[in-house]
């Protein structure tokens, strides 16, 4: 009765072992569902992908601690571990760099290059939008995105509106369309990718 007892008392530990080593899953949020097996395939031929499973990541917070962030489950895209609206950057400042907010009008910094800093910030939420899908027939497409986030990337020295980047993010989708700006020049930005063809495997 006593061995018995004991093997009861022993299973009952390891059951609580296997339950605390259990890792936590960070899943995607909708404006940016990067579920695993979902992929987007943009105009510029870049195609991006998610591993098929989650994957066991953590990372070192700060340049000036050796501690690294309790190891969870996240969803690994080119090589980069996505946290909900924040993805893995090469930066020993700032090892992830958040991509986008849902709320408007608060900027965020994600880098600094030669001591300045990088910043991002939601500037506007748009019912609709179409975006232009380049073909190589005399007929151009467009697609139409609903609930779209429009965050764009400044530098320190330079307002919102004197962006270098732009980006837009429709709900359920992810990133739809990325334009660029020279903030110094009198043209016009010039769109670097539109969305063509995406799979959300949710």
């Amino acid at each position: 009765m006593k061995n018995y007892l004991i093997a009861l008392v022993f299973i009952g530990f390891l059951a609580s072992c296997g339950e605390e080593s259990e890792l936590s899953v960070v899943y995607p949020k909708e404006y940016f569902p990067a579920y695993p097996g979902s992929w987007w395939f943009y105009s510029n031929g870049e195609r991006t992908s998610v591993l098929p499973d989650y994957v066991a990541h953590s990372y070192q917070s700060s340049i000036n601690s050796n501690e690294y962030t309790d190891e969870k489950l996240v969803p690994c895209i080119n090589g980069q571990y996505l946290y909900e609206y924040k993805i893995t950057q090469h930066s020993t400042r700032f090892p992830v760099k958040q991509l986008l907010s849902e709320s408007t009008g608060v900027p965020w910094v994600v880098d600094t290059v030669n001591g300045e800093a990088i910043k991002r910030q939601t500037i506007g939420k748009l019912d609709s939008i179409f975006v232009f899908i380049p073909s190589v027939s005399a007929d151009a497409d467009s697609a139409k995105y609903y609930n779209v986030l429009v965050v764009v990337e400044f530098t320190d020295s330079m307002t919102y509106a004197k962006w270098n980047l732009k980006e837009y993010y429709a709900k359920d989708v992810g990133l739809i369309c990325t334009e660029v700006n020279n903030p110094y020049d009198t043209l016009g930005a010039i769109v670097q990718k539109t969305l063509i063809h995406y799979f959300i495997n949710n």
